[in-house]
């Protein structure tokens, strides 16, 4: 059951079962730093909950942990700021393109969220800025918030924009026009892109947003079957223990394809109320 404090009282509730969907650990210094040293200095998107409570709980009665070095990196998170951004793929999918500190493309950039990401880490500046125009903007509204908290360069051209960035504005301004040569031609001979390529960069203004990967998504977690139930470190289930979402792992393999956390939620949250429910009505 839980053991629960109260404006100074402490009460126990004992249940039949107990289902743990508190979350990962893309928040926990601890955990980080434990399976995924590499990333200790990183920031995340994830709220300063997300600590794996659920974890800990789990390895108190001796729940076997799985892939916990899976880690998913997010590559475009303005994170200047004390509050991190995450800016959406919606931006490079509308048309935006990636450049270094140079005003030059480096990468697909809509290649995995994993290849992105360690391209970006591996330039001397470990940042990168997102590239778009007025027609980009158009059509991913979200800019309109990323403007508003003020995480969005402006420039009247390219060339303005350019200096506004300490770029060399013939380096940017080629680099554009490369782009919208390659989205004419549908043909990115460069690094092969091929989606997100539905409109060039033309349409005046023209804007830049400051990004750098940032830890997004634990796909490793506490070993469950398929039936949520938690298993301990010889493979056996743990009665009566249950846990989904996030906090389980094994799911998604080494790199979560986008959008599978809220199916996972949906899958395994009802998976996870109908196992309760027969395990409970069990022991009557």
């Amino acid at each position: 059951g839980v053991v629960a404090s109260v404006d100074g009282q402490t009460k126990q509730i004992n249940a039949k079962a107990v289902l743990l969907a508190t979350g990962g650990f893309g928040a926990s210094k601890e955990y980080i730093k434990r399976y995924r040293p590499d990333l200790a200095d990183y920031k995340t998107t994830n709220q300063p909950g997300a600590t794996g409570d659920g974890l800990k709980l789990a390895e108190e009665v001796g729940a076997q942990l799985t892939q916990m070095n899976f880690v998913q990196v997010h590559p475009t998170v303005q994170q200047d700021n004390p509050h991190v951004y995450l800016i959406g793929e919606a931006v490079r999918g509308e048309g935006a393109i990636l450049v270094n500190f140079q005003g030059k493309r480096f990468v697909n950039e809509l290649n995995t969220r994993k290849i992105v990401s360690e391209t970006i880490t591996a330039l001397p500046e470990h940042s990168a800025y997102l590239i778009f125009d007025q027609g980009v903007r158009d059509h991913a509204k979200a800019i309109e918030f990323y403007d508003k908290v003020g995480l969005v360069v402006h420039g009247d051209t390219v060339e303005d924009l350019a200096e506004k960035l300490n770029m060399d504005p013939a380096t940017l301004k080629q680099t554009v026009t490369t782009w919208n040569q390659a989205v004419e031609n549908h043909d990115d001979a460069e690094f092969h892109r091929t989606t997100g390529m539905d409109r060039g960069i033309t349409k005046p203004g023209f804007f830049a947003i400051h990004i750098a990967p940032a830890i997004h998504y634990t796909m490793g977690g506490i070993h469950v079957t398929p039936k949520t139930q938690v298993l301990d470190g010889n493979g056996d289930i743990i009665q009566g223990l249950f846990a989904a979402g996030e906090v389980a792992g094994g799911l998604h393999g080494n790199n979560r394809v986008g959008g599978n956390s809220i199916a996972e939620t949906i899958v395994f949250g009802r998976q996870a109320g109908q196992q309760v429910t027969l395990y409970a009505r069990s022991l009557k």
